[in-house]
């Protein structure tokens, strides 16, 4: 059962979802009247357009895109990819998360193509962020996807981060700083680079092993830092020497599977709630 708020309630991704398809057939329209310079002079980026005072354009040049397909490609990236951050940092996070890809993309690309005439459009900033961000959170979670959208690859996310950063930079490099290919790989780098920042600063499960302590001697300059490493210790339960925790816990969970947890006795209510104070500790 829902109710009525959350039936409709929409998430951040859903939005922006319709917001492209909207504007893209807002774009369409224009260009049927006007010529496609018409409209990317007041809302892509150029860097005569920036000099102009068209500070806008850092963000508007998202909801521009050139052609059906790159709409496509970058709404599956919404959908599949910016989804899952979006649910792991909550949406007043991810509207930042979002502004951020898409103000670092510009910046970055601004950077390599002040001297030129070429205009920067496409929400990919974002879906580059967000992939960076999801890589960097479950490095050694296996993924499978539909390479060329028949080939199933399953790989790491690391993996697949240092692959994608890989060829990013080489199509900086061979293509874009050459003057070849219309792929802006600068705005996917600053996407990426602002997802990178986004998971050191806000991320809950980042953690340093490294503790770094200051001391002062009698008011005099502080001393180097030490730097202290502080693994884990290993921890043995023994739950009784007559059977394992992990057998009785398995047996109780079939037991309750089959007749429900109303059929459980004391003895084994209080053998799960050792087991989860374990679990949480």
């Amino acid at each position: 059962m829902f109710s009525a708020n959350r039936i409709f309630k929409r998430s951040i991704c859903d939005s922006l979802i319709l917001i492209l398809i909207g504007s893209f057939i807002l774009q369409s329209i224009v260009g049927l009247f006007f010529e496609q310079n018409f409209i990317y002079q007041f809302l892509s980026l150029t860097p005569p357009l920036f000099f102009s005072g068209h500070l806008w354009s850092f963000f508007s040049y998202g909801f521009l895109h050139d052609g059906p397909l790159h709409l496509i490609m970058n709404l599956l990236g919404l959908h599949f990819i910016s989804r899952s951050v979006e649910e792991r940092v909550g949406p007043t996070k991810f509207k930042f998360f979002t502004a951020s890809c898409l103000l670092s993309g510009s910046l970055i690309w601004l950077l390599f193509n002040l001297d030129t005439n070429s205009h920067l459009i496409g929400f990919s900033a974002v879906i580059l962020g967000s992939l960076c961000f999801f890589c960097l959170e479950r490095p050694n979670q296996p993924i499978t996807f539909l390479l060329f959208f028949i080939l199933p690859i399953t790989i790491k996310p690391k993996w697949l981060l240092a692959g994608l950063v890989g060829l990013e930079v080489y199509g900086l490099l061979n293509s874009e700083l050459t003057g070849f290919g219309g792929i802006a790989h600068s705005a996917h780098i600053g996407g990426m680079f602002a997802g990178f920042l986004y998971f050191i600063f806000f991320s809950k499960n980042l953690s340093i092993p490294i503790k770094f302590t200051f001391q002062h001697s009698n008011g005099k300059s502080p001393r180097k830092s030490k730097v202290s490493f502080n693994p884990k210790p290993n921890y043995k339960v023994n739950f009784g020497m007559n059977s394992s925790i992990k057998i009785e816990t398995d047996r109780i969970l079939d037991k309750i599977n089959e007749k429900g947890f109303g059929s459980l006795t004391s003895k084994e209510k209080e053998t799960l709630e050792k087991a989860k104070k374990l679990l949480d500790s």
